[in-house]
């Protein structure tokens, strides 16, 4: 019976609770759609876990909206609104459930009559239910709104998106009189400008930055109402406010249709107001003035400078320049279990169970890549199990714990399907448990798109770290069916709330960078493998001397980049794959057994043919060192 010790709650049920593990691994792509009620028949229903149906359901429909509690992003709020003309029964339970038809929520509520209009008492009602999940990251949030009634906040939603692809804009507080960096709090137009304030920003040198934006401590966004391309149309106007120059101004945009925004350069002319602007300074003053802004920044004691303005790219080969372990090769078995290999260096390719694919070099034509890039990574997967993931472990978990971080990139597939973007921490043997830090979706099509993700990225305060191999993980979790085509280029991760360009670094560099974690003495163009002859390759050259008292004769590879651990080797014979051959240059054919690591560290390799009765003489062996974590 229902009195004023009666509990009322929502759980998720063993099907959903089950769903959510799956969603929060990467696995699952988990929709929440409609909601149901029902009148128990009459009783006082619990909810219980294992329930499948509700006791007895007298409507299902779907959901009005679904979004994360503004108070505790672990709660989710579930809505639907039943009109006035829909009734007649009692509501003492609800259920959520998913795009597949699952009960994946239960939860008993106060009894409360629905009634409808042929009685006389019709009301629309809302009801609402609040549930816990570990993040509403894992789950899609996308309701849509054509088959739902509308709630007066959903009107409010729509009516400030329609203002907000207006012309008209909301004032700005100042504008800006010189190239700067968009980023901390800093002086404009002679003002002091506080965080969450409105700036109009003009004066770029990269006239694509222009724009309105919010200010604050780290690097600025784009304001709600001109943040994409559909809010930045020609003849957007908006009124300055204060300001040493620009006070009482109003300012139009002059660009032309169409206008991508980020991409388009977006050119804002003086409209009206009481000081018309003076002609514009020449490109060297501007180069000057944003020196100088930069430079008054970086000594300003109270500056927290974003990484990102450095544009520190945290990936290694995020371009794909270096291919060391060759431009192809094959992962997974089509009756065999999950597979993972190295591809272009740093990056990992897995296949699940049941599945095979092989990865490959494309070029791009002169001109047709990106951000100068020359080449892409190509997988083409089949097999029973459905997707493919592409990753790269950076080193150390401590990376971007606590932060927010941009990820961008360019992606395509023979099939439009969906991908998602993750980030896991994992702290390495013997730490805290890891597991997925951060996560969404995008959409590709049969077109390489630029995609940009921002993601927050949990602290680790608390968190053990192990005794090696800890990380953080950038994984794409291609979710397409069957067989089909995916390819990456031009990858970055950086801090902030910001894409900035590509950073380039020499080749050169970048090679180092992946040498830390593999290396090999074949020449670059070479893939390891036997029988490559050592005329015109780097090689290491073993010399072994007269055995005699207290010798010992080893040659060493010195390793051109000290190394993360110390590395597996493996050793190659350079004059064939067959028993006859040889490892060394002479008559006599020596076996492998006499060709052995002996010793190996993060600086070099020491390679033993101290056996008894072998003739001195220099020998020549191929080898590979893999530090990868």
């Amino acid at each position: 019976m229902i009195d004023a010790n009666s509990k009322f709650y929502a759980i998720l049920t063993a099907v959903g609770e089950a769903k959510q593990v799956k969603a929060g691994a990467g696995l699952l792509t988990w929709k929440i759609t409609h909601m149901a009620v029902g009148d128990a028949n009459g009783t006082d229903p619990l909810p219980d876990r294992l329930q499948k149906v509700l006791i007895n359901e007298r409507r299902r429909a779907p959901l009005n909206s679904l979004a994360p509690d503004p108070a505790n992003s672990a709660i989710l709020v579930a809505e639907q609104v039943i009109p006035a003309d829909e009734g007649g029964f009692w509501v003492r339970e609800l259920g959520l459930f998913d795009s597949d038809g699952d009960l994946v929520a239960v939860a008993n509520c106060a009894p409360s009559f629905k009634p409808k209009l042929s009685q006389g008492s019709g009301r629309t009602q809302t009801l609402r239910m609040n549930f816990v999940v570990s993040s509403s990251n894992n789950i899609v949030l996308t309701i849509d709104p054509a088959v739902v009634l509308a709630t007066r906040k959903y009107v409010d939603d729509s009516v400030a998106n329609a203002v907000n692809r207006l012309d008209a804009k909301q004032s700005v507080l100042v504008a800006t009189t010189t190239p700067m960096v968009l980023a901390g709090i800093q002086e404009i137009d002679g003002l002091a400008v506080p965080a969450g304030s409105r700036v109009l920003v003009k004066d770029q040198d990269q006239a694509k930055d222009n724009g309105l934006y919010l200010v604050s401590a780290d690097s600025w966004i784009r304001t709600v109402d001109a943040d994409n391309s559909e809010k930045v149309s020609p003849g957007l106007l908006v009124t300055v406010e204060r300001g040493a120059v620009n006070a009482d101004t109003i300012w139009q945009l002059v660009t032309d249709a169409p206008i991508v925004l980020g991409s388009s350069s977006l050119t804002f002319q003086w409209a009206a107001g009481q000081n018309a602007p003076t002609a514009p300074i020449d490109d060297r003053s501007k180069r000057l003035a944003n020196t100088e802004s930069v430079r008054r920044q970086i000594e300003s004691s109270n500056q927290s400078f974003p990484a990102h303005v450095y544009r520190k790219n945290r990936l290694i080969n995020g371009n794909f320049d270096i291919w060391q372990r060759g431009t192809a090769g094959l992962v997974g078995d089509l009756s065999g279990s999950p597979q993972a290999v190295y591809g272009p260096d740093r990056w990992v390719v897995y296949m699940p169970a049941n599945s095979a694919a092989t990865w490959e070099r494309i070029a791009f034509e002169p001109g047709a890549g990106f951000n100068e890039g020359r080449y892409a990574l190509r997988v083409s997967r089949s097999g029973s199990s459905d997707g493919v993931n592409l990753s790269q472990r950076i080193e150390g978990v401590e990376t971007f714990a606590g932060k927010t971080v941009t990820v961008s990139f360019y992606l395509r597939s023979s099939i439009s399907h969906k991908c998602g973007v993750l980030l896991r921490q994992a702290f390495g043997l013997g730490g805290s448990e890891g597991g997925v830090a951060a996560g969404t979706e995008v959409t590709l099509t049969t077109a390489f798109k630029k995609h940009v993700v921002t993601l927050d990225v949990p602290a680790i305060t608390g968190k053990k770290r192990g005794s090696e191999g800890d990380y953080l993980e950038l994984v794409f979790g291609s979710l397409g069916k069957g067989t089909y085509t995916l390819d990456i280029a031009s990858v970055q991760l950086e801090a902030g709330f910001v894409a900035t360009d590509f950073e380039l670094r020499p080749l050169a560099e970048e090679l180092m960078l992946c040498q830390r974690y593999y290396e090999k003495t074949f020449s670059q163009n070479i893939a390891p493998k036997n029988g490559v002859d050592v005329s015109g390759s780097l090689i290491s050259i073993v010399y072994a001397g007269q055995n005699g008292p207290g010798s010992q004769p080893v040659g060493h590879w010195i390793f051109r980049v000290e190394k993360r651990t110390t590395p597996s080797i493996r050793l190659y014979r350079p004059m064939g794959d067959g028993p006859d051959g040889q490892w060394r240059s002479g008559s006599n054919s020596i076996s492998s057994a006499n060709a052995r690591a002996l010793i190996v560290g993060t600086r070099q390799a020491s390679v033993d043919n101290s056996d008894v009765g072998i003739t001195p003489q220099t020998y020549y062996i191929h080898a590979t060192a893999d530090a990868e974590l």
